[in-house]
């Protein structure tokens, strides 16, 4: 959901310029989405431990993620007919074949910087929900005659 709210505020944001604020995503990006999750709830210990601990090295290394994941599935999509995107702004998109491009690098680092703080609240709040519904879960085994 992250994701997808970011890109719809990012995608609204941009159409300012154009007169609008109509936000917009594909929901042939849920399955992207869904894979990046997948693997920064898997990393996200690996994030938070030595070198990666540190805002710099773990931003690069984020940033790298998610231009290897949005240039997989742009190349995946493409093979199978779909373009959910295309990027067609010279230099920056031509060596990848239009499936990423270095003109969002800025908005890929901020994205990268709130991933980790993001997934870590989530994990909190998934954990502290999965704990009061074992409260419930408990206090109805214990019914009054």
């Amino acid at each position: 959901m992250f994701g997808l709210c970011t890109e719809i505020a990012f995608t609204g944001l941009w159409a300012r310029w154009e007169g609008s604020f109509r936000g917009e995503v594909s929901l042939l990006m849920v399955p992207v989405y869904a894979l990046a999750y997948v693997l920064l709830v898997t990393l996200r210990p690996r994030f938070e431990a030595g070198a990666l601990a540190h805002p710099l090295p773990r931003t690069a290394l984020l940033v790298l993620g998610i231009y290897a994941i949005e240039w997989a599935a742009g190349a995946a999509y493409a093979a199978i007919g779909l373009t959910p995107w295309h990027y067609d702004h010279g230099w920056v998109s031509n060596w990848s074949g239009g499936h990423v491009t270095l003109y969002y690098l800025p908005a890929w680092v901020l994205v990268a910087l709130l991933l980790v703080p993001v997934a870590k609240h989530v994990g909190h709040l998934a954990a502290a929900a999965a704990r009061r519904e074992r409260g419930r879960a408990s206090a109805s085994l214990v019914e009054p005659l």
